[in-house]
């Protein structure tokens, strides 16, 4: 008769790779320790942008990968989100300068809907009429580049920082800032 150590035979654990998306070269990010590589699907990743660019500036900025499939026993990952420190946010506001949060969700040009949450800060107080103003064209400067980009591509402009800095050049026109800054975008989930 079998005893109970056969039948509950465990599986062997091994190491498997977690690699980043196209974005970053799919390099590696991680590893992670699995007797079934297929049951880590669906899972989320953090990392610290500046792990993977190697560039001190980005320190202040996490990026979440989602794990989509398992390719040649290595985890194939996709970035979900892309988020500030909320510590960093807090060093940006000073006395006398005014702050501006908004939050919208908007498609890409292949489907992908995405809430994005942009973050103004300007150099000195002002009234309302002009936070109204930046707030408007902030949403259509930034709902204009996302339905002309793919997913990836629009990912890349914000790790980037390319469409930052095209939007804080274009906001200065209506009154001087001291940061432009997309505190947090994720992609939102589907539903079937």
């Amino acid at each position: 008769m079998a005893t109970q150590k056969e039948i509950l035979k465990k599986k062997k654990k091994r190491w498997v790779s977690i690699i980043s998306s196209s974005n970053f070269n799919n390099s590696e990010i991680g590893e992670t320790i699995t007797s079934e590589p297929s049951t880590l699907i669906g899972r989320n990743v953090a990392i610290n942008l500046m792990n993977l660019t190697q560039d001190i500036k980005t320190q202040n900025t996490k990026i979440v990968f989602k794990i989509k499939e398992v390719k040649n026993d290595k985890l194939m990952t996709e970035i979900v989100k892309y988020e500030l420190v909320p510590a960093s946010l807090k060093r940006m506001i000073h006395k006398d300068k005014e702050k501006i949060d908004d939050s919208f969700k908007v498609a890409t040009k292949d489907g992908v809907e995405v809430r994005i949450k942009p973050f103004i800060v300007t150099k000195s107080s002002t009234n309302r009429s002009v936070l109204t103003a930046l707030r408007h064209k902030t949403r259509e400067l930034l709902t204009e580049a996302i339905k002309k980009a793919t997913y990836d591509d629009f990912m890349e402009e914000v790790i980037r920082f390319k469409l930052q800095n095209v939007v804080k050049r274009e906001l200065s026109k209506i009154y001087p800032l001291t940061q432009f800054q997309i505190r947090k975008l994720e992609r939102l989930i589907q539903k079937s």
